[in-house]
């Protein structure tokens, strides 16, 4: 096959050899029940590293073509690249799983709940102005609609019903369900609309290169699909995934879909240890010229840029051709379609940058259990008066510190915690009142009310909606950045605090060493409350538009947005400070719980400490074993030397 780096076992290889590196590591310690912490740690690491999985996910709008690229970098027509697709379902391409039937070429479609779906039927029906109640009625008004009652915007959303309405007869009854399914039907759940549109998540499970190194390539559905409201899922791929790669198309404007998405980047970019993101510029092969080509990037650099992403990684590419050499061998084609260059920094990025902050912790545990032996050493070779004193003392600075560590108070963090999150919502308040007149200009524009035969009040509430709906996504995908800073900041206080409770113990113990700390993974909140406003009213809207021109040239919509900005304050106060509250709670808990924790495992750790020191000290342990076991970890695991 193609000699393409992604595709090569190597670094599956050298995961491998580093696991073993450290589970080694843990037998020399296996057996001395006071390393028994950072034994347990060494093991946890090389499992980690032995079964690693390694999270892709794509993002972009529809017409960027993300199946085509996934598709060239996995070099197998895996998913159907469909023309127009606007329902499509999470799809995921996951290593096979035979043990757990899940063999090759089989895949599991996870079905929307009936509730779900009653849910998506509702809220597209609400886009085109109809309000319905429960499955039966929905499907009463799908039948009554024609396309001709649908505007320009609503047009994602006639075709998700119509294509509910087509497939409701053949898939009602496995709505809920889990369905075990062969590659050809697959095909069928990911790109006939009138099946995809019922489906929630697809997981394909697939032998090849990509996935055989325990990669997962994440298929998200386009920032401009009607399922946009659902920003929760979108966000827990954006915090977790390993690799976040955002496909656009040569030559395409950013889609207002896009733009939202790309701030979204921009605002949680800071949160995360390393730059996880790179961009694709997809078919590139379109461009005429070198130059073209440059100018191409250079605008979607800008662009970026204007959303806080700086320093972009940018790969223009040609899917296209990149997947036809990697079908016929031909590896001239393979390099002049540009994928190998992103291939090659990727593998840089993912395997052995990862691999490596893998191999360093699991190096840092080897060397405090090497010291620990070297002070059991140096204990147990004093003299037995001294021995002795110091085995009194230790046993007496144990019982202080536990009990110290037992008392503890999580007030003073909890205070902390409530200053922040007002702290980050106050600024939430302010940038979305920045934002404002860009969204009203989106929601009101020229386009919408040229429309003929529509009545005006209609027009102005269903713009009015289309406002409210982007100032609710808007708040929500900011209320979700928010939660990644709160995160950020309980755990920097919690290593500091952990730190402060182990210098606070007796001298005795100033020779102990915690482990290293590990960041608490969150429940991150799934979806945020809609911001709704219930003071507007069509009739009070409708009051500023008198024609086209009195509006858009005259002075009625600078009135409306000047208007409408002053009542809306206190909905946006009100809104930001339940979410204060909610937000306050659901992390209150969690810091509690995790605080709970560090608290316990520390006087774990503390004890395990104690009973060697004690052991060595009273001389109840094999001197010579204890030599031998420091010189094997200095010389076979610790040399500098040892990748």
């Amino acid at each position: 096959s193609s000699a393409a780096p992604l595709a090569q076992g190597a670094h599956r290889a050298r995961l491998r050899e580093a696991a073993a590196q450290l589970a080694a590591g843990a037998g020399e310690l296996a057996g001395l029940a006071p390393l028994a912490s950072i034994c347990r740690s060494l093991q946890e690491k090389a499992e980690r590293l032995q079964q690693s999985r390694f999270t892709i996910a794509l993002f972009g709008a529809f017409s960027a073509g993300k199946s085509s690229f996934a598709n060239a970098l996995i070099g197998e027509r895996v998913l159907p690249v469909s023309p127009n697709p606007t329902t499509a379902a999470i799809n995921k391409i996951m290593p096979p799983e035979p043990e757990n039937g899940w063999p090759h070429g089989t895949a599991k479609i996870q079905m929307k709940s009936s509730d779900r779906l009653a849910d998506d039927i509702r809220n597209s029906l609400e886009v085109l102005g109809i309000q319905v109640n429960g499955l039966s009625d929905s499907l009463a008004a799908i039948s009554r609609l024609t396309a001709d009652q649908v505007s320009a915007k609503g047009k994602p959303h006639y075709t998700f019903l119509k294509a509910v309405e087509n497939g409701w007869d053949a898939v009602k009854n496995d709505l809920g369900r889990e369905l075990k399914v062969d590659a050809d039907q697959f095909a069928l759940y990911a790109a006939d609309e009138s099946k995809s549109c019922f489906v929630e998540l697809i997981e394909l499970y697939y032998s090849n290169p990509l996935t055989d190194q325990g990669i997962v390539l994440v298929d998200t559905p386009g920032a401009d699909s009607i399922n946009a409201r659902h920003t929760g899922v979108a966000f827990n791929y954006i915090k977790n995934a390993d690799a976040i790669l955002f496909v656009t198309y040569y030559n395409h404007a950013f889609s207002h879909a896009d733009r939202q998405f790309l701030l979204q980047l921009g605002r949680v970019k800071d949160s995360f240890e390393l730059d996880k993101m790179f961009f694709i510029v997809n078919a590139a092969d379109l461009a005429s010229s070198t130059d073209e080509l440059e100018g191409v990037v250079a605008h979607v650099q800008s662009n970026l840029q204007q959303h806080g992403i700086r320093k972009p990684r940018i790969y223009p590419l040609s899917s296209y051709y990149a997947l036809e050499g990697k079908l016929a061998e031909d590896e001239a084609t393979v390099q002049a379609s540009g994928i190998a260059a992103f291939e090659q920094d990727f593998v840089r990025f993912s395997l052995e940058e990862l691999t490596d902050i893998a191999v360093r912790s699991g190096q840092a545990d080897l060397g405090r259990a090497a010291d620990v032996l070297q002070q059991w050493i140096i204990g147990a070779q004093s003299d037995e008066s001294a021995r002795l004193a110091r085995a009194a003392d230790i046993r007496l600075a144990l019982n202080e510190a536990v009990t110290k560590l037992k008392e503890i108070s999580t007030e003073p963090e909890e205070r902390e915690l409530r200053k922040e999150i007002d702290e980050l919502l106050y600024y939430v308040k302010q940038r979305e009142t920045y934002r404002f007149g860009e969204l009203f200009l989106h929601a009101f524009n020229p386009a919408v009310f040229s429309e003929e035969g529509r009545d005006i009040k209609a027009l102005m509430e269903s713009a009015w909606d289309d406002l409210r709906r982007m100032i609710s996504f808007d708040l929500s995908q900011e209320i979700l950045a928010t939660t990644l800073r709160i995160e950020n900041a309980i755990n920097s206080t919690a290593k500091k605090r952990r730190q402060q409770w182990s210098q606070s113990f007796g001298s005795e113990l100033t020779t102990f060493q915690y482990s290293e700390y590990e960041p608490k993974v969150f429940e991150t909140p799934q979806e945020t409350e809609p911001f709704s406003a219930n003071s507007i009213q069509a009739k009070w809207l409708a009051g500023f538009y008198k024609n086209a021109k009195q509006f858009f040239e005259g002075d009625g919509k600078q009135k409306l947005r000047t208007e409408l900005e002053a009542k809306l304050n206190d909905p946006f106060t009100s809104y930001v400070q339940s979410q204060a509250d909610w937000l306050d709670q659901i992390y209150r808990t969690q810091l509690q719980a995790w605080y709970q924790l560090l608290s316990e495992q520390l006087q774990t750790e503390l004890q395990e400490y104690a009973v060697g020191q004690l052991a060595a000290l009273e001389t109840q342990i094999d001197i010579e074993e204890l030599k031998n076991k420091h010189d094997k970890l200095m010389n076979n695991y610790l040399k500098p030397n040892l990748k």
